[in-house]
């Protein structure tokens, strides 16, 4: 983690990792992530992810001056100014667009509705999309400001033994929710989602499209399967 001298204050990255962090590509990413300068790292090992996280949260509220804090797991790429990016937005809790790593690569978004994973299609391809009161999404770079943490009740994450949500990221972002804070997606900064390849939306020719790349080196870009109704 990089610190640089900006507008926005200091917060906490919470990164979770297995004992042994999964891909080396991601904690290049981590180390190169540029944060604003007094912001705090804490990564957490083992595979109680949600505790893992409790304590990155909790170790952030308890430093007054740290006004924000960023989920991150060791699965995931992004841009070493992605999380100065979501600051930018100026809004209280914004992830970048992210897709699932598995067929049918939709991105991380549950419509409860319509009983499935939102299409890629149906996202804007500029701007901020807010999710829609039905709709929850993982907690992979979700950025989440201080006045948000300080009105959940705590544990942050539950481990929840039941219930209609499949994870308990997605449990978080609808407590988030409940808690009267609207979550964003920040389509224009995403994450790639490393899985056999690493998947992440593009926007070409205006139209959405699924990107594969191998490591680095762009594979092939997948046209969109599907026009919503």
């Amino acid at each position: 983690m990089q610190g640089v001298q900006t507008t926005h204050p200091p917060g906490m990255i919470c990164f979770a990792s297995g004992e042994i962090a999964r891909y080396a590509e991601s904690l290049t990413c981590l180390t190169r992530l540029q944060a604003p300068a007094g912001s705090s790292l804490a990564w957490h090992m083992g595979v109680l992810v949600a505790e893992n996280l409790n304590k990155g949260l909790t170790a952030m509220m308890e430093t007054p001056a740290l006004q924000w804090a960023w989920i991150m797991g060791d699965d995931h790429l992004y841009a070493h100014d992605l999380l100065l990016r979501l600051l930018d937005a100026g809004v209280d809790a914004v992830a970048p667009l992210c897709l699932n790593r598995y067929p049918p690569l939709d991105p991380s978004i549950v419509s409860a509705s319509a009983g499935r994973q939102k299409w890629l299609e149906e996202l804007p391809t500029s701007g901020l999309y807010k999710l829609a009161p039905d709709e929850t999404c993982g907690d992979a770079g979700l950025l989440i400001r201080r006045s948000v943490l300080e009105a959940l009740e705590r544990p942050f994450y539950d481990r929840l033994r039941s219930g209609s949500f499949k994870s308990e990221d997605q449990a978080f972002t609808r407590k988030v929710q409940a808690a009267g804070f609207p979550i964003w997606i920040d389509v224009e900064h995403v994450l790639g989602h490393i899985a056999a390849m690493n998947v992440r939306p593009v926007v070409k020719d205006g139209c959405w499209n699924v990107r594969l790349t191998g490591g680095q080196t762009h594979v092939v870009d997948l046209a969109p399967r599907r026009v919503p109704a």
